[in-house]
């Protein structure tokens, strides 16, 4: 059955394709950060006076990393946290918020691509020190932009040289990002997918950090892990096993007008689009990976036959049509 936004109006083939559709109805995360609302009040302006004022500054030093000058970025990205601080004040809608939120999320992710592309990774580096996920209770506002330039630069080198060379600190920080991250902060929690190619890599556990948070962070792992298929197939059909047959990963979640799903289902999402070359995981956003490296996947037919043994194995198959296909895994 078709699944439907009840904010956008799109039709989804799945519930997970809903999750992770963009409809940018999104506000401001209340668990990735607050404001102090007499923040405002103690300097003398209100929020939309500090927005606007905000906005000047962080056009003018995008403007300024455009023409080269890449001190300018460390600047923009404070300024977007200062331009979404002051949005997070003006209304309840979550209006404003947008508004400011989704273009200058891309542009100043593009930006941060940008100086690491030819910088290399200190400088997205210090960018997460400046904006560490984990040390205060709350995110910072631009978490999810950082994380998306950090995903797309673990992808890249992942493709372009090895796991080895992906910074440990870029791991941690996704990783943090996603522990600390609550389960309404959709956009931030996405943008943390691109963890799952990491898999493998010698100085930090992706396989054991996702297996200690899959009961509990179930519609995170699952992408991840979706990502981590076409970065090491054999490491993540390995992870796969062991998750889908963790008897301790016991939670289930609701669908309208059908049986609620064991976690442990919902894990086999991940193998949607893995026979196909017109399915390929959604985030980062503003980035076609497959694209940039004409990526061409195949599944190896050893794992093929591994998925449909562990699906048989725990009796997933019961409810699937005899000639079942990966995209009947969809959920």
């Amino acid at each position: 059955m078709a699944h439907e936004c009840d904010d956008c109006g799109a039709s989804f083939e799945t519930l997970t394709r809903l999750r992770l559709h963009d409809c940018e109805d999104v506000q401001s995360e209340t668990s990735v950060g607050s404001v102090d609302l007499g923040q405002s009040q103690s300097t003398g302006s209100s929020p939309a006076d500090r927005r606007n004022g905000s906005v000047a500054e962080l056009d003018t030093l995008l403007n300024r990393f455009s023409d080269g000058d890449r001190d300018a970025l460390h600047g923009a990205v404070a300024e977007f946290e200062s331009v979404l601080s002051a949005a997070s004040e003006e209304d309840n809608s979550g209006e404003t918020y947008r508004d400011m939120f989704w273009p200058y999320h891309e542009r100043v992710s593009d930006a941060l691509d940008e100086a690491t592309r030819s910088a290399g990774w200190k400088c997205l580096e210090s960018v997460i020190d400046a904006h560490d996920p984990t040390a205060d209770d709350e995110l910072p506002l631009v978490t999810p932009t950082i994380a998306n330039a950090v995903g797309r630069n673990l992808i890249r080198t992942r493709v372009t040289e090895s796991v080895e060379a992906i910074p440990v600190s870029a791991l941690e920080y996704l990783d943090g990002v996603a522990v600390t991250a609550g389960d309404t902060a959709d956009t931030t929690q996405e943008e943390v997918h691109a963890y799952g190619w990491g898999i493998g890599h010698p100085d930090h556990s992706v396989a054991d950090r996702l297996h200690a948070r899959a009961s509990e962070d179930i519609f995170s792992v699952t992408p991840t892990l979706e990502h981590a298929f076409y970065a090491d197939q054999y490491a993540a059909v390995d992870l796969l096993e062991a998750l889908v047959r963790d008897e301790s990963i016991d939670g289930t979640f609701s669908r309208p007008t059908r049986d609620d799903l064991p976690y442990r289902r919902y894990l086999l999402d991940c193998a949607y689009g893995l026979k196909t070359d017109d399915h390929w995981p959604g985030m980062p956003r503003y980035y076609d990976w497959h694209e940039e490296f004409d990526d061409t996947f195949e599944l190896d037919d050893t794992v093929e036959q591994r998925i449909r043994d562990l699906v048989e194995e725990i009796g997933f198959d019961a409810d699937l049509p005899n000639d079942w296909t990966f995209r009947d895994l969809g959920v």
